[in-house]
């Protein structure tokens, strides 16, 4: 029989005649001091290290921002060279010069104005929608003279990529000049729509000053860009805007590519934190690709600003986000960021100009990696002296060698065993028993293990079986669910579902006061399709309509049938004029499908907007009254009954 004794016996009796404590000490003493001073010469490198460069980045980065603040107040004064000139041009309307000799002004059939050949000079581009008379066709034509500061702007700074002028009744003069300018802008151009128009406007900008536009996507195809833009006032009658564009991409080589020690990297925000500009070291850092040119497929009819993960406070990581946070509301001075494992040591400056932001980093692991790899190579040293140290002791090590194989063979055995029966469980069931091996915490842990997997596998089989059940209760329970606020034939919601949705949209809207409306959708003439192809054809024609309308709704909307040939279409946090433009759209888009056997439907439609207070019947009346007025005015309308609420109630649409 076995001799079982404790394990913690065995171990004690190994390494008490080993004498390995005195060992260990005398080791860990040479270890602490030869280590220790390394590492204290290393900490103090990195200090004077550390204090030599933000001194020198304080420095090096207020220069730089001066020297970007100096560029600026240049191009903003080309621009307002600009502004006085076009003011000139509107002042006295007599002088009408053509240095290019005269314009090959075209109509094109969408029905706007251009220039259709390069004469040396801008291109010119007058939007579709402005009523050409005498007034304009001059305008048009004797803005050529223009040209001639236009291209000289253009040539006098390698930032400036293009010069123009944007009046008030939508004419845009450009240079350099735009190939069929009429196709890069679309029929027609609203100026007041762009923020290189309305940011000089009286309301933005009364002083009438030079003011720099944020990023945005350049309609005349140059990509993104920012732009440096004066009023141009004729009396109090703002005639229009004259601008400067630098592209993204120029602004990088010209402005943040700068030569700076420590490997430092330089971009720009403005003054609401979105990334204006940055090189590549920096869009590899922040994990974002700079948008330096743009694919066009379709004419730009607005202001297209930078995305939002531009913005450097609405980032989706918390630490990135409240760290620039607190940079960008701080004042110009030295700061610490850690952008994932790396540190950085930050110096922010604001250009005086534009009040943007120009923030320069130095990576502290490159900054330090020479100290570091020196104290690397002075621990090599350390622990080649060790090396020296061991082989000496090597001898000694052999007995306790010896000693512990013995203590480990005899533990390894049926720890590798039970490890092996452990690495079974759950593939099938254990029937193995685990017997004793002399050692008593060893046996008592079989004993245990042995317990466990017979309860183990009676547990498991019992909760296969629970779990079972309740998969098929919850998928019966979905079902019914389902089915519950389902339109059968439609696949959309049901009025059960209707009515609850819209319940909870009014509750809502009286907490938090925010609108929603209510659109209600009646197909024209249905009968006369069941008449005429049958209920089948009928039932595909609402099928059809129930797809059409899953998918063109909005994400946030919810439709469904409310009975027969009706629909509703509820729009939370909308507004009477968004469920009227929804509605209209919806409207077009029916007219325009071709549905199956009858291939042309139109629909008529009742349009509401919720009033403070008012229920959720009274809504739904008036939704139906604006159907009946649409209905009553030939079909195929957008029927809306306005109401005219007291203010002291509180009503709103």
């Amino acid at each position: 029989m076995i001799r079982s004794v404790s394990l913690q016996r065995l171990i004690y009796r190994s390494y008490l005649s080993s004498s390995l404590v005195p060992i260990f000490a005398i080791e860990l003493v040479l270890l602490l001091l030869y280590f220790g001073i390394n590492q204290y010469l290393s900490d103090r490198q990195q200090e004077a290290l550390l204090a030599e460069v933000n001194r020198g980045l304080v420095e090096i980065s207020s220069r730089e921002a001066l020297l970007i603040n100096n560029r600026l107040q240049s191009l903003s004064r080309m621009t307002n060279i600009l502004r006085l000139e076009h003011e000139n041009f509107f002042r006295h309307p007599e002088l009408c010069s053509l240095p290019n000799g005269e314009p090959d002004l075209k109509q094109a059939l969408s029905g706007a104005w251009y220039k259709a050949t390069d004469n040396g000079g801008g291109s010119v581009y007058y939007s579709g929608t402005t009523v050409m008379g005498d007034s304009e066709r001059w305008k048009m034509r004797c803005s050529e003279s223009l040209d001639v500061i236009l291209k000289a702007a253009v040539e006098s700074s390698p930032l400036i990529a293009q010069a123009y002028l944007n009046t008030r009744d939508d004419m845009n003069r450009i240079y350099p000049f735009i190939p069929d300018s009429f196709e890069q802008f679309g029929p027609q151009m609203h100026m007041a729509d762009y923020n290189f128009y309305y940011l000089a406007d009286q309301m933005h900008n009364p002083e009438r000053k030079v003011v720099w536009t944020d990023v945005y996507l350049d309609p005349a195809g140059l990509g993104w860009m920012v732009s440096s833009i004066a009023p141009v006032y004729r009396g109090d009658v703002l005639e229009g805007v004259s601008g400067l564009d630098v592209t993204i991409n120029s602004f990088i080589k010209g402005i943040l590519t700068v030569d700076m020690p420590w490997q430092a990297s330089a971009f720009m925000t403005d003054a609401n934190g979105v990334i204006m500009a940055m090189p590549e070291p920096v869009e590899r850092l922040l994990g974002l690709r700079e948008l330096r040119s743009h694919n066009y497929e379709s004419n730009v009819g607005s202001t297209i600003s930078k995305p939002e993960e531009f913005n450097l406070l609405k980032s989706p990581d918390d630490n990135v986000r409240e760290q620039m946070s607190f940079l960008l509301q701080g004042e110009d001075r030295l700061h610490r960021l850690r952008l994932g494992d790396r540190d950085f040591i930050v110096s922010i400056q604001t250009v005086k100009q534009t009040g943007w932001r120009t923030i320069f980093l130095v990576d502290e692991q490159q900054l330090l990696k020479p100290i570091h790899d020196l104290q690397a190579s002075s621990n090599r040293i350390g622990f080649l002296a060790i090396s020296v140290m061991v082989i000496f002791y090597a001898a000694f090590f052999v007995f306790l060698d010896n000693k512990s194989r013995r203590l480990a063979n005899q533990l390894a055995a049926p720890i590798a065993h039970l490890s092996e029966i452990t690495g079974r469980v759950g593939e099938s069931v254990l029937t193995e028993k685990l017997q004793s091996v002399g050692i008593i915490e060893i046996d008592r842990l079989y004993t245990n293990f042995n317990n466990m997997s017979e309860q183990l596998e009676i547990r498991t089989l019992e909760l296969v079986e629970s779990e079972s059940r309740e998969k098929v209760r919850r998928r019966e329970t979905e079902i019914l669910e389902r089915l519950a606020i389902t339109d059968r034939l439609t696949g959309l919601y049901n009025r059960r579902k209707l009515d609850d949705v819209m319940v909870y949209e009014r509750e809502r809207s009286l907490r938090s006061r925010q609108p929603f409306g209510v659109v209600i959708i009646d197909l024209d003439y249905f009968k006369s399709v069941n008449d005429q192809h049958g209920h089948p054809a009928g039932d595909q024609v609402l099928v059809e309509l129930a797809c059409l309308l899953k998918t063109s709704i909005r994400r946030i909307d919810t439709v469904g049938r409310w009975g027969g040939e009706e629909f509703i279409l509820i729009c939370p946090t909308t507004d009477i004029n968004g469920t009227l433009q929804v509605a209209e759209t919806l409207r077009q888009t029916i007219e325009q499908h071709e549905f199956p056997v009858v291939l042309r439907v139109t629909a008529s439609f009742g349009v509401a907007a919720y009033l403070h207070g008012e229920s959720v019947e009274e809504l739904l009346e008036r939704a139906d009254k604006g159907l009946y007025d649409a209905k009553r005015a030939g079909r195929n309308r957008v029927g809306v009954t306005m109401p005219n609420p007291r203010a002291e109630d509180g009503a709103y649409l």
